[in-house]
């Protein structure tokens, strides 16, 4: 894989935090793009005031410093979604992770708010529904809803959701499938349906996802990766703050 240098030869500074899906998505798009970048390990919790001016007052990763530009200091990209889009700005010609075309660029903008919107948000509800019940039930009720829907748009072509080539609607879905599969395997006894409607092609999908070599490179440690997640999201499956 081609990799780009950022300005004057300086990376990226990538801030991140190993089990955040929301991180992983960045992560794994600086490595499909190429980039250099410094990996900074960080506990997003610990609020310091280092912390505050790093991120920009959110306390959250990822986040993404470019180094300064000619008079210009340095750029500070935070949000994952935002991130996606900074990449691509960023290098756009270096393995593309949106289409030329303003309308495909559109349809797929609409996807990874469905991904933000009708997936993340009741993957998390389900997991800390501790309770069985109608809260649950809903949850993970609305969760199916959201992962068919997705289903069904993917390219009967496969094995991403555009075809033969990588998006950033496989980039933003990847990290939750993975700790959908994981961690609602393990706290809910929850597995995404394989048969009817478009959970086919979905499980194809996430199969040729947890193939790719970026997604495998964003597992900090591939053999006790998946333990570590168990272990690190037990406050939420028992309705507790992180």
């Amino acid at each position: 894989m081609k990799h780009t240098q950022a300005s004057d030869g300086i990376p990226l500074k990538f801030y991140c935090a190993w089990y955040c899906p929301f991180a992983q998505r960045a992560w794994m798009a600086l490595l499909h793009k190429g980039l250099d970048f410094e990996y900074i390990e960080v506990d997003p919790y610990r609020e310091s005031q280092w912390w505050l001016e790093i991120s920009r007052g959110r306390a959250m990763v990822p986040v993404i410093v470019s180094p300064p530009d000619g008079d210009a200091g340095p750029t500070t990209v935070i949000d994952s979604t935002r991130i996606l889009e900074y990449l691509e700005d960023l290098v756009p010609d270096c393995n593309p992770l949106y289409p030329d075309d303003a309308n495909t660029r559109a349809e797929l903008r609409f996807w990874i708010d469905h991904v933000n919107e009708r997936i993340v948000p009741h993957m998390y509800r389900f997991l800390r529904a501790e309770q069985p019940g109608d809260s649950r039930n809903a949850s993970r009720q609305a969760l199916l809803e959201g992962l068919r829907a997705f289903g069904e748009a993917l390219s009967p072509s496969g094995p991403f959701f555009a075809g033969t080539e990588l998006t950033a609607v496989d980039l933003a879905l990847a990290p939750f499938a993975y700790r959908i599969d994981t961690l609602l395997g393990h706290y809910r006894a929850f597995a995404v349906p394989s048969s009817g409607d478009g959970w086919p092609r979905y499980q194809r999908w996430f199969r040729s996802m947890c193939d790719t070599a970026i997604f495998k490179a964003t597992l900090s440690d591939p053999d006790s990766y998946r333990q570590r997640l168990i272990e690190h999201y037990l406050p939420y499956s028992q309705g507790r703050e992180q």
